[in-house]
């Protein structure tokens, strides 16, 4: 399982003509390989709400959705304790090999496929995951993975967690990772374009972006010095994907992956997309870029598994999806071609929720936190007043509607009474509510509308450029194709728990992504 982190749906054909060709004499392409030899889901979405990074990966493999299996936004606000949530974070556990916050799985309340797997085969199938990000690792590889690791930005290593290395030991193959020291040796490198600049001529740099020199062809220089800004810097840039991938084949190699009857899996994430996408936007030359250049680490990894796989990459199902899409970089459309859009529409309909309830029932600060788009109302600040939760709450929405950038919002009561418009999109709605944690209201940006600030972009909204990613299926059994009928990322698990004739994940709620697997050769 592969994650390219905020690839988003389009990028497959938009940027086709610059990718490798399906195949070049014995070597294997990349995206352009799976598109020939697999299936392709063009048109395949998210079903649920907020689009971020913790809640997309744990859909992936769970074929859950955040009202289930618990992973509800990258953070949010818990009732108990008065404080926000990491989805991973867990401080029953310690970090190993850094000095990190822990991290685990704990939050997530169903099982994913390698934990269905290693139900299924006694413990025998191997089950790993790494990635830049530990929410992607985690969440994608679960609660019974034999290795799952991350890297430590202030260790400028990869780590792990007790969960995963009880003996508070990290594996010798990370050790041996950790101690080439790839990100020190970016240290004052400059990232310039793979293309020729013509070939980056409907790409569009983005205005008012936080990071380096702008234009066509661009120029990003790390920092210099060793150290936590270097490593931020190459999350940054093309070289933190090249290091997880020579990192995900240390790790096929520690395991022995595929080298049995017993079936492995492997979870990858490719973060490093979603920093470059972050500050400068879908347009821009340099996502252009890291999509070529992320189909070079595709063609890479293929080959390399048909190398050292017996049977080669024909014995190898191989899926290609994302966490989430992406807003376009509000600024650009406003400025460069008039569309109307705003930025900074959180903060807005917060202060604005704050103020009219304080008009109404006195001073205070009525939102406790929020978490995707959830917003919790202070509860003792409320009884404090002897304002009925209900009421406050849907005062606060009808506060929220009236801000601009803001689609609706809809209170607890509503969402648990299934009372939301007919929407079309309404399943992705109730898919993204949790009733245990969920906040008193949930608010929606309208179309073309960016939640967070001025700088850059992001994503979270219901809408199909932060829903729509890719899905691409290589196995024995699926048939080859380009389909443009709508499916979820919820369809991966069931599909995977299929081919591999085991149970799908406890809280599935996915369907497979084909109707039947096609009679492929015959194996002893």
């Amino acid at each position: 399982m592969i994650s390219i982190d905020q690839f988003r749906g389009d990028y497959v054909d938009r940027f086709a003509r610059y990718y490798l060709p399906p195949t070049s004499g014995s070597s294997l392409g990349g995206f352009r390989y799976l598109t020939a030899t697999g299936a392709f889901f063009a048109n395949a979405m998210h079903n649920h709400i907020p689009t971020e990074t913790g809640v997309g990966h744990a859909t992936l493999l769970t074929g859950s959705a955040p009202a289930y299996h618990g992973i509800i936004a990258n953070n949010w606000y818990d009732r108990e304790t008065g404080k926000s949530v990491y989805c991973v974070e867990d401080p029953k556990v310690e970090t190993v090999g850094g000095p990190s916050k822990p991290m685990s799985p704990r939050n997530l309340l169903t099982t994913t496929v390698g934990d269905e797997l290693k139900l299924a085969t006694n413990g025998n199938a191997k089950v790993v995951g790494i990635a830049l990000k530990d929410r992607a690792s985690i969440l994608m590889a679960g609660h019974a993975a034999d290795d799952v690791v991350w890297f430590d930005n202030e260790s400028g290593g990869f780590v792990t967690s007790t969960w995963y290395a009880p003996n508070k030991e990290l594996p010798a193959w990370v050790r041996a990772i950790n101690a080439e020291r790839s990100f020190d040796a970016h240290a004052g490198d400059t990232w310039e374009p793979l293309l020729s600049k013509e070939s980056y001529r409907n790409a569009r740099s983005a205005p008012g972006s936080p990071i380096g020199a702008y234009g066509v062809p661009f120029s990003h220089t790390m920092p210099k010095d060793l150290g936590k800004k270097l490593n931020e810097a190459v999350w940054r840039s093309p070289w933190g994907n090249e290091v997880t991938l020579h990192a995900a084949e240390k790790m096929i190699e520690a395991h022995q992956l595929g080298k049995d009857e017993t079936p492995d899996l492997i979870a990858i994430g490719f973060s490093g997309n979603d920093y470059v996408g972050h500050a400068y936007g879908p347009n821009s030359p340099e996502v252009m870029d890291m999509a070529v250049r992320t189909d070079r680490l595709l063609s890479a990894l293929f080959n390399f598994l048909e190398a050292y796989v017996p049977g080669g990459i024909a014995n190898v199902a191989i899926v290609v999806s994302a966490d989430h899409g992406v807003t376009p970089i509000a600024l650009q459309s406003l400025q460069d071609f008039k569309i109307p859009v705003t930025s900074g529409v959180e903060s807005r309909y917060r202060k604005a929720i704050n103020t009219e309830l304080a008009k109404k029932y006195g001073e205070g600060e009525y939102v406790a936190g929020d978490g995707g788009q959830n917003v919790y109302l202070d509860h003792a600040l409320l009884s404090s007043k002897g304002v009925p939760f209900q009421e406050a709450a849907e005062a606060a929405a009808e506060v929220a509607r009236s801000i601009e950038g803001v689609f609706d919002a809809f209170t607890r009561d509503q969402l648990m009474k299934g009372a939301v418009p007919n929407y079309p999109f309404g399943e992705a709605i109730a898919n993204g509510y949790n009733a245990k944690m969920g906040g008193d209201l949930i608010v929606l940006e309208a179309p073309g509308h960016y939640g967070g600030g001025f700088i850059g972009t992001g994503h979270g909204s219901i809408w199909d450029y932060d829903a729509h990613v890719p899905i691409l299926v290589h196995a024995r059994g699926i048939k080859p194709g380009k389909y443009l009928r709508r499916v979820y990322t919820t369809g991966i698990a069931p599909t995977l728990s299929k081919l591999l004739g085991i149970e799908s994940p406890s809280g599935n709620v996915g369907v497979p992504l084909v109707d039947e697997l096609e009679k492929g050769p015959t194996t002893p």
